[in-house]
């Protein structure tokens, strides 16, 4: 029987239009007979306000009500920029040049993904199936992904679009030799930016310490796209590498 874990991550924005598309096109889709489980490590927030996506206005609390019956924490983000010394962060540039705004949420979202592997490691997944909740997934994945684990071990299945010099970090299948590489990359951050001489980017860190781990990248065509808070789609391209 597969161990197969649903990793979810980050700030839930609408779960009421996300998590009907996460049932029918990620659930749904794996192996029957499998052993599934879901995980969870999100933000407990009231509110979202964030000038890149354009984004300001509350969060109800509903959005939270479909995690509740898994396994996971409602946490707070007190305390996790200095766990993860994001002073030191801010000297090494404005990825996005905006007061450093968008590295500071990818410190969030990072520090969220750990967690969440974390808690999956005594369950010793076969696969793991890292999944943002506020995104809307327009496809199913594959099945064959799932079949012959110990062959697919190594392996991580990332989308073919938005790679940005990097790989695509939104969602992602890995077999258990690859999940933790992946689900624990903020851990790799400053070596990161020693090694390449770049300031931290999300793709390109995800790029790099798949590629130090000896991860076989495989490319998945299910699409997805970010929800927010209003419910409005963000623009997205999907045309291949």
């Amino acid at each position: 029987m597969l161990n197969i874990a649903i990793a979810f991550f980050g700030i839930p924005r609408n779960s009421q239009i996300c998590f009907p598309s996460i049932e029918a096109n990620i659930i749904a889709q794996l192996p029957a007979g499998s052993n599934v489980k879901c995980f969870y490590h999100l933000y407990k927030i009231d509110e979202v306000r964030n000038q890149r996506s354009g984004e300001s206005g509350e969060l109800p609390a509903d959005n939270y009500t479909v995690f509740e019956p898994m396994t996971g924490v409602l946490d707070s983000t007190d305390g996790v920029l200095q766990r993860w010394d994001f002073e030191r962060v801010k000297t090494l540039g404005d990825t996005w040049a905006d007061e450093h705004v968008s590295l500071r949420n990818l410190i969030y979202q990072l520090n969220s993904l750990r967690a969440v592997t974390q808690m999956i490691e005594p369950f010793q997944p076969d696969f793991v199936v890292f999944a943002r909740p506020d995104n809307f997934y327009h496809k199913p994945l594959p099945a064959y992904v799932f079949a012959r684990p110990d062959a697919r071990r190594l392996n991580a299945y990332i989308p073919d679009w938005q790679w940005w010099g990097g790989l695509n970090d939104r969602f992602a299948i890995c077999g258990r030799d690859a999940y933790q590489a992946y689900g624990k990359r903020i851990e790799r951050i400053f070596e990161f930016c020693e090694a390449t001489g770049r300031k931290l980017h999300s793709e390109r860190l995800l790029k790099y310490v798949l590629q130090q781990a000896g991860v076989k990248v495989c490319t998945l065509d299910t699409t997805a796209s970010r929800v927010r808070i209003d419910g409005a789609f963000a623009e997205e391209s999907f045309s291949p590498k």
